[in-house]
C-alpha cells in the first residue's frame, strides 16, 4: 500500500477502512513481514476509535481476525498431511518405476540366451526367493520373468463353498464331499497399497480445498479484506496443486503432444496420482469448518464436533 494511501485513510478514511488497515499491519507482524504503519500511526489509528459504533465494529473484527489466524493455522496443519500423503504416494510411484526397469534389465539378459529351455531354467530358478516390495517374481513360459505388483496371495485357509466358513489348511485334508476352495486376497500388494495411499490423499486434498473455500468466503462476507491472509492462502494452495511426481504417465497423460490412441489406452493403467483440478469440495467438510472454525459465536459448545476426517 502506497504510503499516501495510508497518510488519506489516517486522515479522513471511513471506519472500515481504518479498520482494515489496521488489522492488516497486525497480519503482517504475525508473518514477520515489513509492517504498514509506525508506532506513532499505529496508536494514532488505534486511538481514532471512539464511538460505539466504531467500537463495535473494531470488536467484530478482532473476532474475525482471530478465528481467520486460527483456521489458517489449522489449514496449514493439513497441508502438512497433504504433503506428507504426497511423498508417501511418490515413494511408491518410484519403486514401481524401479521394479519395471528391473524387470526390463534381467529380460534383456535373459534374451540374450538363444536356448528356450536354458532360459526357462535360469528364470525359474533366478525367481527363487526374490520378491520386491509388495510384488511377486514368477517365470513365463518363454524362460522371461514377470514381475507383478497386482495379483491375489493365497492364505492359508479354505472356503467352503456351500457356508462360506473358513477351514484351516491342515484340517482341510479332513473334509469329505464338501467343496473347498483357497481364500485369496489382494492385500498387500503394491497396487492395492498404492491405492490406498492415493485414496488417503484424495481425501486430505479435497479436505484441504473445502477448508481453503470456508475461509475465503467467510472473509468475503465479511468484508475482511486483507491481503496478507490471502496471500498467505494462495501460496500454500500452490503447493497442493504442485506435482506429486513429474512424470505425466502416473497420472495417466500423453505428454508427447502426438495423438496416439494405444499408447493412451496403456497410460490408463498407470494413472494413479489424483488430478486436484478435477476435486469437488466436500460441503460436510465445508460447513463443519465455518461453523466450528470461524463462525465460533453463532454455535453452542454442543454443535460443535471433531474434526471430520
Amino acid at each position: 500500500m502506497a504510503k499516501k494511501d495510508i497518510g488519506k485513510i489516517l486522515t479522513t478514511g471511513s471506519t472500515r477502512q481504518r479498520l482494515l488497515l489496521i488489522v492488516e499491519d497486525i497480519a503482517r507482524s504475525k508473518y514477520f513481514q515489513e509492517k504498514l504503519l509506525t508506532d506513532s500511526e499505529f496508536n494514532q489509528l488505534s486511538d481514532s476509535f471512539r464511538k460505539p459504533n466504531e467500537i463495535k465494529l473494531w470488536n467484530k473484527f478482532l473476532k474475525i481476525d482471530e478465528g481467520v489466524t486460527n483456521a489458517i493455522v489449522n489449514l496449514q496443519g493439513l497441508l502438512f498431511e497433504v504433503k506428507m500423503n504426497y511423498s508417501n504416494l511418490r515413494g511408491y510411484i518410484l519403486t514401481w518405476n524401479a521394479i519395471e526397469n528391473a524387470e526390463t534389465l534381467v529380460n534383456s539378459v535373459l534374451h540374450e540366451i538363444k536356448d528356450v529351455k536354458d532360459r526357462r531354467r535360469i528364470a525359474k530358478d533366478g525367481a527363487k526367493g526374490i520378491d520386491l516390495l509388495f510384488s511377486r517374481t514368477t517365470p513365463d513360459e518363454e524362460g522371461y520373468i514377470n514381475i507383478d505388483i497386482d495379483f491375489e496371495k493365497e492364505y492359508a485357509t479354505w472356503i467352503d463353498e456351500e457356508t462360506g466358513e473358513e477351514i484351516e489348511r491342515d484340517k482341510a485334508h479332513t473334509i469329505i464331499n464338501k467343496r473347498l476352495t483357497k481364500s485369496k486376497s489382494s492385500e498387500y500388494t503394491l497396487w492395492v497399497v498404492m491405492n490406498n495411499v492415493r485414496i488417503e490423499t484424495e481425501r486430505a486434498v479435497i479436505r484441504y480445498l473445502s477448508w481453503e473455500r470456508a475461509i475465503l468466503d467467510y472473509m468475503d462476507e465479511n468484508g475482511f479484506n486483507i491481503k496478507t491472509y490471502k496471500d498467505r492462502i494462495k501460496d500454500m494452495g500452490s503447493q497442493i496443486y504442485t506435482p506429486i511426481i513429474g512424470w505425466g504417465k502416473y497420472y495417466g497423460k500423453n505428454n508427447t503432444g502426438l495423438s496416439h490412441p494405444r499408447l493412451e489406452e496403456l497410460l490408463k493403467q498407470y494413472s494413479i496420482c489424483p488430478e486436484v483440478k478435477d476435486l469437488k469440495i466436500d460441503e460436510e467438510q465445508y460447513t463443519w469448518f465455518k461453523r466450528n472454525l470461524l463462525e465460533r459465536e453463532d454455535y453452542p459448545e454442543e454443535l460443535r464436533g471433531k474434526v471430520n476426517n
